[in-house]
């Protein structure tokens, strides 16, 4: 089992209409890969009450040191991450 914190961010417009990303919530959770901590932290939080846009996955190292992290987003990629229901 790995650990990793999954972060949901909501993409919000500042007062000059330029967008930029607002964590929403934040969640450690343990899993064998980063899809399955998706829907495990997904489970764990009321996202009709967020509405995350975007999803980052990152691995904690034994350090509790970060490592890159993976980013899921219908917005930016092929990959498909719809809002965890």
């Amino acid at each position: 089992m790995n650990n990793y914190r999954v972060s949901f961010y909501k993409y919000l417009c500042n007062s000059d209409g330029h967008s930029f990303k607002c964590l929403q919530r934040q969640i450690d959770v343990q899993s064998d890969e980063p899809s399955q901590a998706i829907v495990l932290a997904a489970r764990l939080v009321d996202n009709e009450r967020i509405n995350a846009d975007c999803v980052e996955v990152m691995h904690l190292s034994g350090h509790h040191e970060f490592e890159h992290p993976a980013v899921y987003s219908p917005a930016r990629s092929k990959q498909v991450w719809n809002r965890v229901a």
